[in-house]
This record gives structure tokens, C-alpha cells and sequence, in this order.
């Protein structure tokens, strides 16, 4: 006859099962989601850029990077980390510092503090060509 269409009976359709009560657990900081984020596209680069990485002990390493590229300069940054020992998490050490010096004298820094169970406090720190880039924030002068 061709093609029909009927529901089935009532006590044939599959029930929903009653609802979990345990929440969700907590995907972790935002700067963590960020990273795992941004480590799903590819860095792409023109050039030729060498990264020697080398751990000084448990807590601090440092890092040399130079790109050379037909497109700019030649470039040299200096990182440096130290990370605490009271580790929260996998992903997170406290206190953690983070820093980073290019070649022509800009500073990044960052400094990452437990102040309480759930309480972090996060410094960034950006100093360029030997000059604070908000200078009003912090007064040297009476």
C-alpha cells in the first residue's frame, strides 16, 4: 500500500532516566581553559627559531629563544619560571613567577599568589624600555 506512518503504543517508548544529582566538577581555572584552547591551533612562524630550555631544579627553569626571519630583526628572549611547592591541583602550583625579557629590554612578568582556599590573586607586571607603562599606578616621586 505505501509507506505509513503510526506512533507506537505508550508503555513501548523508552522512559528518561531520573536525573543525576552530582554536580559538575570544576574544569579549572580560566587561564587554563584558555591555554587548552589555544593549544588546539597551530603556531605559525617564518623563520628559523631555536628554544634551549633548561632545568636548574624542581622548582625553577629557564628558557633562550632566538628567531631569526627574513620578515624583522633577529630576536632573543629570556624566560625564566619558579613555581612553588604547595600544589593544589595538577595544574596549579602556588606561588608561581613567570617572567620574560626580550632583547630590547621589555619585561613581562607575572606573579600568581593562594591567598585563601578559593581566593588567588594574579600581578602582571609590564616595564618597556626601561619605563613602567602605567607609571601612575605606581608613584616613585612624594
Amino acid at each position: 500500500m505505501g509507506n505509513t506512518l503510526g506512533l507506537a503504543p505508550m508503555g513501548a517508548l523508552p522512559r528518561r532516566s531520573p536525573r543525576r544529582e552530582e554536580p559538575l566538577p570544576n574544569p579549572g581555572s580560566f587561564d587554563e581553559l584558555h591555554r587548552l584552547c589555544k593549544d588546539v591551533f597551530p603556531a605559525q612562524m617564518e623563520g628559523v627559531k631555536l628554544v634551549v630550555n633548561k632545568v636548574l631544579s624542581s622548582h625553577f627553569q629557564v628558557a633562550h629563544t632566538v628567531h631569526m626571519s627574513a620578515l624583522g630583526l633577529p630576536g632573543y628572549h629570556l624566560h625564566a619560571a619558579y613555581a612553588g611547592d604547595w600544589q593544589l591541583s595538577p595544574t596549579e602550583v602556588f606561588p608561581t613567577v613567570v617572567g620574560d625579557m626580550d632583547s630590547s629590554g621589555s619585561l613581562n612578568a607575572q606573579v600568581l599568589l593562594l591567598l585563601a582556599e578559593r581566593l588567588r590573586a594574579k600581578a602582571v607586571f609590564q616595564v618597556t624600555h626601561g619605563s613602567c607603562l602605567h607609571p601612575e599606578a605606581f608613584p616613585l616621586s612624594p
